[in-house]
């Protein structure tokens, strides 16, 4: 069995348990909380699970076996600076068998090993309260620029002050609304593209978008993301 092969049967195994750990949880989840009676059933959840798996590895390594006369020369070396062809300086190996002439052979070695670890159920988001963002644009005085002002918090109504704020153009999505039209895809943002919020979870940034698109009434998408919490907001004519 070659190396690679056993790494890849390893990987199947270990995405094999994830798929299956994955179905199970999701079976338990759809429980009924209450039977045809009106009885309340029996909930279960699996906070983790353990495993071990037994694995059989086979290497080969190719040697180089050396004549008496230059053996006797490595003998007199220290073992930290000798090292024969394809093995590391740290690991000495027999040769297979000893000739006069140099020769290579092959060495083929078994190694069994258990390997065990744990599956550990994660709650979404850590067990906080779900962040949410509330991106809104708004039309200034300026033709084709726009504020955007943001709040972020959480499903418990608390404030998220310090959070990271990022805004992208998306380009692609801009696209996908508008079918069959000529986009420049000039939209930028004047001042920044990422700005933290303030002690009220609010934050505010401009973005101008292009006048060609906005004329013609194409729907722009602008991205807002604080982590991998994501939202959009469409600009129209």
């Amino acid at each position: 069995m070659s190396t690679s092969n056993n790494a890849l049967t390893l990987k199947q195994i270990l995405l094999g348990i994830s798929d299956s750990l994955n179905e199970a949880q999701n079976h338990l989840r759809n429980v009924k909380p209450y039977d045809e009676f009106g009885r309340p059933n029996t909930l279960y959840t699996l906070p983790y699970l353990d495993f071990n798996l037994q694995v059989e590895a086979e290497f080969e390594k190719e040697t180089s076996s050396e004549s008496p006369a230059t053996e006797s020369k490595t003998a007199r070396t220290s073992m930290a600076q000798t090292y024969q062809k394809g093995y590391a300086r740290t690991l000495a190996f027999k040769p297979v068998a000893s000739t006069n002439t140099s020769t290579d052979t092959k060495e083929s070695n078994k190694v069994t090993s258990t390997i065990s670890g744990r599956f550990i159920a994660v709650v979404p988001n850590e067990g906080l309260p779900q962040m949410i963002i509330n991106a809104t644009p708004k039309a200034t005085n300026t033709i084709h620029v726009f504020d955007i002002d943001v709040e972020v918090f959480n499903a418990a109504g608390e404030k998220i002050s310090a959070a990271l704020v990022e805004f992208n153009y998306n380009q692609q999505k801009t696209e996908l609304l508008n079918p069959n039209a000529t986009l420049n895809h000039n939209t930028t943002f004047l001042n920044t593209s990422e700005i933290r919020t303030d002690s009220n979870g609010k934050a505010q940034t401009q973005v101008q978008v292009d006048g060609v698109d906005f004329a013609n009434g194409h729907i722009l998408i602008i991205e807002v993301n604080v982590g991998n919490v994501l939202t959009k907001i469409s600009i129209q004519k």
